[in-house]
């Protein structure tokens, strides 16, 4: 007995413009798209119940492709600093928040509203007995007061190595962290199974709000044992109809591979080595071939010596293993490329690059020889259009996230958001992929990169599915595949500007069975 939907706008991506206007579902898998009329007859019996869309619209589930499931889930948890404007109004709140000794955190400051940096001094005016930090909102940048400096065990003389320490007009420790300097706060934030278990459940009830099924994510390096890690993700995604496809950061996949840790569970899956090259444009660390035109005697900063990042890749394939690289700024992606022809996937898999933010012509025709997936956030540039412009000034960035150049290199271009960074929101991606204007619509950057509705969709849906080889079953709306899918209130391909960002989602369906409801849909 199965559930037969009808009267919707049923788009199947499997072909721009293919749709059906009725869905015959049973077990969780769809047998057939028609008309009403024709399904009523050919499963007529087997019909069990019929739900009417409305008119409503209804697009495969989407797959976040990079996301920090657990930083997600903590950041649903934590202070949000995300819109503050005033530092001592966020530090009043946090200092309300403090419970016992721990740490206190705040996700997602912008230094732009703040209109500037925080320092520890500016922190410890107001909690001065207990270790505070401020992530910004990029995370490679955090700022801890003298408690928090005193914790990591970070003095005037200390050294990091592919990281940055602030420091006053005096040469003091200001507490503001770059880079690498943050994994030291990893580790003493730390986590453990229970609470990544908590982290993981709040974040994927969140994501099913969001008509999100699946993530591409990477959490094994910065919440505590890597090995309870996957245990977390074991326990809640045995009950729990979530896919989770895990990167393995650098620094931990010695000691998951010893284990043999890293094999294929129903519901989540490993994928390549993750490492860094460079930072951020936020925090002006991303790498760039030419100054910051708003710091000229700013270059970025290198995660790792060329010859050690060399040596990482090398590990990786000795593995067998794929490699995933955190790429903004142009000159991180000529070292990164430059090693992905010297040292070529395996037949038949793809490296993959994260952000890929700043890349010309020459960059772009190198990537299209090799077999690689682009791993990019849409979102970030309506985020950040007016940072962009500083940073990069006005001819540069129009190599700033070239979505349309990224497709026609034939890489599989993957859609995300990678939240807690920027928001989950899979309406503000596409909105930033077919628009490519700030939030407010005020400003445009190089419109000829903009993508079609149904590319931007595609990126969310079908080709993060391609990348961790589920697709045979998922990411599209066709017969034999699962039944896992979303409806919305308007149609994506009618809706223009911020109209994009006002469409409702109705329900979020997983295999068969509603995750999210927003409304009752008559049956």
């Amino acid at each position: 007995m199965g559930t037969l939907w009808v009267n919707g706008k049923i788009y199947t991506l499997n072909k721009e413009g293919e749709m059906s206007r009725a869905m015959y579902v049973e077990h969780g898998r769809i047998l057939k798209m028609g008309e009403e009329g024709q399904l009523r007859r050919t499963y007529a019996g087997r019909i069990q119940d019929i739900v009417n869309l409305e008119g409503k619209s209804v697009y495969p589930a989407f797959t976040d492709s990079h996301i920090h499931l657990i930083g997600y889930g903590e950041a649903l948890d934590r202070v949000d600093a995300t819109e503050t404007t005033d530092l001592n109004a966020l530090l009043e709140t946090m200092k309300q928040k403090a419970s016992g000794d721990d740490w206190i955190v705040a996700e997602g400051f912008n230094d732009r509203l703040l209109g500037e940096m925080p320092t520890r001094e500016m922190i410890d005016a107001v909690i001065p007995d207990r270790p505070v930090v401020l992530k910004r909102v990029c995370r490679h940048v955090a700022v801890v007061n003298s408690k928090g400096l005193e914790r990591l065990g970070l003095i005037h003389h200390t050294v990091i190595e592919g990281g940055k320490l602030g420091r006053d007009a005096e040469g003091k420790l200001n507490g503001v962290l770059y880079d690498a300097a943050l994994d030291l706060l990893h580790r003493e934030l730390g986590g453990n199974k229970e609470k990544n278990v908590a982290s993981i459940r709040r974040a994927v009830d969140a994501l099913f709000s969001h008509g999100i099924v699946g993530a591409h994510t990477e959490d094994l390096f910065y919440h505590g044992d890597p090995l309870e890690t996957i245990q977390a993700y074991e326990d809640v995604l045995s009950d729990v109809p979530f896919h989770a496809h895990l990167l393995v950061h650098e620094q931990i996949v010695d000691r998951v591979l010893q284990h043999d840790a890293l094999y294929k569970r129903p519901r989540f899956d490993f994928g390549a080595m993750k490492l860094f090259v460079d930072g951020s444009f936020g925090g002006r660390t991303a790498l760039l071939s030419e100054p910051y035109t708003d710091d000229p005697v700013q270059r970025g900063i290198e995660v790792h010596r060329p010859d050690h990042l060399e040596a990482l890749v090398k590990k990786a394939r000795s593995y067998g293993m794929n490699v995933a690289a955190h790429v903004i700024g142009d000159a991180a992606a000529e070292q990164f490329i430059g090693l992905l022809e010297k040292y070529p996937a395996k037949r038949g898999t793809r490296d993959r690059i994260i952000h890929a933010s700043l890349l010309d012509d020459a960059l772009l025709k190198r990537i299209s020889a090799l077999p690689v997936l682009i791993d990019a956030q849409p979102v970030f540039l309506s985020d950040d259009m007016e940072l962009l412009f500083d940073r990069l000034g006005n001819e540069r960035v129009d190599n700033a996230y070239r979505f349309k150049s990224m497709v026609a290199t034939g890489a599989l271009f993957l859609g995300g958001s990678d939240a807690p960074i920027s928001d989950v929101d899979v309406r503000k991606g596409l909105y930033a992929a077919v628009t490519r204007q700030s939030f407010a619509g005020s400003s445009t950057l190089a419109p000829n990169e903009r993508l079609s509705m149904y590319e931007a969709l595609r990126s969310f849906t079908y080709s993060p599915r391609v990348a961790t080889n589920t697709h045979g079953r998922d990411g599209l709306l066709i017969q034999s595949y699962n039944a896992t899918f979303t409806v919305w209130e308007e149609d994506f391909f009618d809706l223009r500007g911020t109209d994009i960002l006002n469409n409702r989602l109705v329900m979020t369906v997983v295999e068969g069975a509603p995750v999210y409801e927003a409304d009752v849909i008559t049956t």
